[in-house]
């Protein structure tokens, strides 16, 4: 991997940081020390669109807990149920308040039909990718749900105009479209974007601290070589 170059200035130190390093070293050789900074942990978490109250509380627990690169995958759809859906409207509200409340780098992975409590995911997320088969919707306005979390969620992503067209009519719109009005931000082969993303914050970070005094010696030294 390739390391970063950090030259320290004199009065960035209190002292000399290189004193007992420069024995046996030639005119044009500079001292080094070299830190390696650890790249973001990562954590991948599926998520089954049909799952009890108890899978979302350990999800809750999950994202109150995870730190660096958090992978979301939803898996599935969701059966109508008004009761339920009043209830998961309530912890729901708590996972995007978790989400928004950790120093967390969210990556959501957008398949297939992405629908009703779904969305949440979408909305709490740094970084959606979506396949482009994949649509979005919220189909349970159609007989009297509310997904009034959501409604305020996705504004971090996308007008109040298309938050309110999303929520009146409930029809779905594909990955284009929902690229095109901020709701994701890639489409196409997201298994090679999301490697991309993850080797961009995961891998560790090499740098090369070097000494100006100790540089410009060495430069003069090339020189007059």
């Amino acid at each position: 991997m390739a390391a970063c170059q950090l030259i320290l200035d004199e009065e960035d130190v209190y002292e000399d940081p290189f004193k007992d390093k420069r024995h046996g070293l030639g005119p044009t050789e500079v001292p080094t020390m070299t830190y390696t900074e650890p790249g973001l942990p990562i954590t991948t978490i599926e998520i089954p669109a049909a799952a009890p109250q108890k899978i979302y509380e350990s999800l809750l627990q999950q994202l109150f807990t995870a730190q660096g690169v958090i992978v979301l995958r939803c898996l599935g759809q969701t059966i109508w149920d008004k009761d339920l859906y009043m209830a998961m409207n309530v912890m729901f509200a708590e996972l995007l308040e978790a989400a928004d409340s950790r120093p967390t780098f969210i990556v959501n992975i957008a398949k297939g039909e992405i629908r009703s409590h779904m969305m949440a995911f979408v909305a709490m997320s740094d970084v959606c990718l979506a396949d482009p088969e994949s649509s979005f919707g919220f189909p349970e306005v159609r007989v009297g749900g509310l997904p009034a979390p959501l409604t305020v969620a996705l504004r971090k992503r996308i007008s109040d105009d298309n938050v309110r067209k999303m929520i009146t009519d409930g029809k779905p719109i594909g990955a284009r479209e929902a690229q095109r009005i901020g709701l994701v931000d890639f489409v196409g082969d997201v298994e090679t974007e999301l490697s991309r993303i993850i080797f961009k914050n995961c891998k560790p970070k090499v740098t090369n601290v070097m000494y100006r005094p100790d540089c410009e010696k060495a430069w003069k030294a090339q020189r007059g070589q």
